[in-house]
């Protein structure tokens, strides 16, 4: 009788929420003082629990920069959502100050506070050292921490960011990718090989298209100038990013790069509390607390959540390769044991078989 009694007392009750016309609207754009072009995305914002949660690029009627020197550049759509400046359109410059505004197809209109954009300091050099460190499985992990040193120049406030950015060169063997054959697989490479399945086995016709690719990849954190690393003035020995040393990565080499962005207030709180927020994750004594600070404002139209940033930043950068010659015991780097038989540019997100300026 008590299991009856304590079963008859819950009831499971269902509220169908529908999804609001007028959608949170999530903004992410960035202009520098170095050559364009510059992007401005625009997602619908989601509840993170919710079975929609997906990243929904959406489009305006109108999206426009700004500066107060009178000068003003509509941005293009290049794909659904994605907003990009022209190659010789307009150009962040140190002393001015920059404003996005947003125009949606249901009549909102959503303009950032303007955003100084302040001198950037200067990158002084990038290097990088070896360690080794244990997985949890008790394994050994190889790899870089990259370093740098840099400074604030004459600048009173010292509100920087610098974003990690590696390059590694990858090579793969499309035409040796097979498809279902009866209960087999047989021989069908790609196209873009270069490479055709003929009565004699593979014939090359065409230098391949999809064999060599260049990988990017990003730091998990942004770094952001906390008080603890400023030397008056100076920043030393600040670990930028981390290389893991893989079958892949030291094919060829790494080229890793460091941006030092100078930083308004406003933009400034911004990344420091995605910084925070992403150290809480792993922290089961911080909880994940508080809201991102944005800084679009919403001018027109019914009233609906905006969420995002768009800032100004002066940029200045410096770089370093790394190459096998660098790992202390080359036996570490894992042998390529199996060939990757499909297109370079399904391996790993951010791979372009385009070569990049920088690339030596």
């Amino acid at each position: 009788m008590m299991i009856l009694l304590m079963a008859a007392c819950v009831d499971r009750v269902f509220i169908d929420i529908p999804v609001p016309d007028n959608f949170p609207l999530v903004v992410d754009g960035l202009i520098t003082d170095q050559p364009g072009p510059y992007t401005v995305e625009l997602t619908k914002g989601f509840d993170i629990e919710s079975k929609s949660s997906v990243k929904t690029y959406i489009s305006a009627s109108r999206v426009v920069i700004s500066d107060n020197a009178g000068n003003s550049e509509v941005l293009t759509e290049k794909s659904q959502g994605v907003y990009q400046t022209s190659v010789n359109g307009i150009r962040g410059k140190a002393g001015r100050v920059y404003t996005l505004r947003v125009e949606l197809l249901d009549g909102r209109v959503y303009e950032s506070k303007p955003d100084s954009m302040a001198a950037p300091g200067q990158m002084e050099r990038v290097y990088f050292q070896y360690n080794e460190t244990r997985n949890n499985d008790g394994s050994l992990a190889y790899g870089f921490d990259v370093l740098f040193d840099a400074n604030a120049s004459e600048l009173p406030i010292y509100n920087f960011l610098w974003k990690f950015n590696g390059t590694f060169q990858v090579e793969t063997n499309p035409e040796r990718f097979t498809r279902p054959c009866g209960e087999a697989r047989c021989p069908a490479p790609l196209p873009c090989s270069g490479y055709v399945l003929g009565p004699g086995g593979l014939t090359f016709v065409a230098p391949c298209e999809c064999c060599t690719c260049w990988v990017n990849f990003f730091g998990d954190l942004p770094v952001v100038s906390d008080g603890q690393f400023n030397q008056a003035g100076r920043f030393i020995g600040i670990r930028g990013g981390y290389v893991p040393i893989t079958q892949w990565t030291f094919q060829h080499k790494v080229h890793v790069a460091i941006e030092q962005l100078s930083l308004s207030r406003n933009a400034f709180a911004f990344w420091r509390a995605v910084r925070i927020q992403k150290e809480a994750v792993n922290n089961i004594f911080q909880p994940v607390t508080g809201k991102i600070p944005g800084n679009m404002v919403q001018v027109a139209g019914n009233p609906a959540p905006v969420e995002g940033l768009f800032y100004a930043a002066a940029v200045s950068s410096a770089s370093v390769y790394i190459t096998p010659n660098d790992i202390p015991n080359p036996i570490v780097i894992p042998p390529q044991e199996l060939v990757y038989a499909n297109s370079c540019t399904t391996l790993f997100p951010n791979s372009s078989t385009t070569k990049p300026d920088y690339w030596e």
